[in-house]
């Protein structure tokens, strides 16, 4: 059996909701993320932090967890404090998390995929191969050698 390659269409690492939103649903769906976030944040220690900077924290979750669905970020945030109690994380946690997650979803699921068959070769049957190489002036390789005056043996 030859090597067969097989080309699937694999997913890209996030599920990219944001694109298909609209300006509205989008500010909706990042607000959802920032009410999350800042429920995980209360569950650390937080330095008194100036409202500045508690805007650009919140913005940075929201960036880069945008492109995941509200549903997936709660479960991101709820596995990663029940693995890191005392730490808190980063977006990239969490994204790290989610990437994992979904990767391993995309792995079972191709491998559940139906193996490819190899493509059915057409077949020539050896009368129509002995009239290729005969048009083409080659001996058949398989063919009994005779030479002059000998008969072959069975």
């Amino acid at each position: 059996m030859g090597n067969l390659i097989v080309s699937r269409s694999i997913p890209a690492p996030t599920p990219r909701i944001a694109e298909t939103m609209d300006a509205e649903q989008l500010k909706s769906h990042r607000a959802r993320i920032a009410f999350e976030v800042r429920v995980m944040l209360h569950a650390h220690f937080e330095p008194s932090e100036s409202d500045e900077i508690k805007a650009a924290l919140l913005a940075w979750f929201c960036d880069e967890l945008q492109d995941w669905t509200h549903e997936q970020v709660v479960w991101a945030i709820r596995s990663w404090n029940r693995d890191n109690p005392r730490r808190r994380p980063t977006p990239g946690d969490l994204v790290s998390l989610l990437k994992r997650a979904r990767g391993e979803k995309v792995a079972r699921d191709m491998a559940a995929l139906p193996k490819p068959s190899e493509p059915q070769k057409d077949r020539v049957s050896p009368e129509a191969a002995a009239a290729i190489m005969a048009e083409m002036g080659v001996r058949n390789p398989l063919a009994v050698k005779t030479v002059a005056g000998i008969e072959a043996a069975e």
